[in-house]
């Protein structure tokens, strides 16, 4: 599968940072929220949201794609039912709990919903008070981990991958040794894995989840003279000592470095 990057929107606009500045109202209690507030980036521009002091960031709802004409108008405007499927779940691991959070509104980010459709984000916020119960201190589980040296496989012959070097490992969860990763408590998680191959390889491989699979990327780029990168994501409800590898279903090859697993708790 190739990546399918759309036309920016706005071009003059890629480095935009819009920022919304809300303060505490007063009369409002310790765990009361305030307003609900509404922001908006084009595709292919950046902004950042921003809570006023002894504030925090609460993610409502989030949305990439299109499900109105008029916002952000541009060259294909026609969808009304684009919704990107990890939108809010990223979205909310990036904001939840911080002042401030940095957002890009891109397919490389949230995936591509609607092919030759104009996209934009939506989300919609509060600050809420550092005491609101739902925003207490959150223990960070992500991993990024990736592949230290090209992999030969002999096909049909199914293996675990084992991405046996890691860019981060918050939570200690990821196994470079088994290639496995045991989540440390329930809820719900985020995985993605990526395949880069030489030419005329092929990496068909499967996500598990103790055992069972629950995603595949079929990545052959047999008949192909030039390189090739695959990847897809998968959201998985998790219970605290659940596991989740990547094994082969026809291989022959996986390139060093480029090949990549990752996976973070949402919550």
């Amino acid at each position: 599968m190739s990546n399918h990057k759309d036309k920016a929107m706005f071009p003059q606009c890629v480095e935009l940072f819009a920022f919304f500045l809300v303060f505490s109202i007063p009369g409002v209690s310790a765990t009361e929220s305030i307003s609900v507030e509404v922001f908006t980036l084009c595709h292919g521009q950046r902004g950042s949201i921003l809570c006023g002091e002894g504030t925090k960031i609460k993610i409502l709802s989030a949305n990439y794609g299109r499900t109105d004409e008029d916002i952000c108008p541009g060259w294909n405007t026609a969808a009304r039912t684009c919704r990107s499927k990890t939108a809010l779940n990223m979205v909310k691991w990036k904001c939840n709990g911080y002042r401030i959070c940095h957002l890009y509104a891109s397919n490389h980010f949230f995936g591509n919903p609607c092919v030759n459709v104009s996209k934009y984000l939506k989300v919609k916020y509060r600050c809420v008070k550092k005491s609101d119960g739902d925003l207490k201190a959150k223990q960070i589980i992500a991993f990024n981990a990736y592949i230290n040296e090209h992999l030969t496989l002999h096909r049909n012959t199914r293996v675990n991958v084992v991405y046996d070097a890691v860019y981060f490992n918050h939570g200690n969860a990821y196994n470079t040794h088994s290639g496995f990763f045991t989540a440390p408590s329930g809820g719900l998680y985020v995985f993605a894995w990526t395949s880069f191959l030489a030419p005329r390889k092929l990496f068909e491989a499967e996500i598990l989840l103790n055992g069972q699979r629950k995603g595949v990327v079929n990545c052959n780029n047999l008949g192909n003279p030039g390189y090739e990168n695959c990847a897809n994501t998968v959201p998985l409800l998790l219970k605290t000592g659940d596991k989740v590898n990547i094994r082969t279903s026809d291989a022959n090859f996986l390139h060093a470095h480029y090949s990549s697993f990752t996976g973070w708790k949402v919550q």
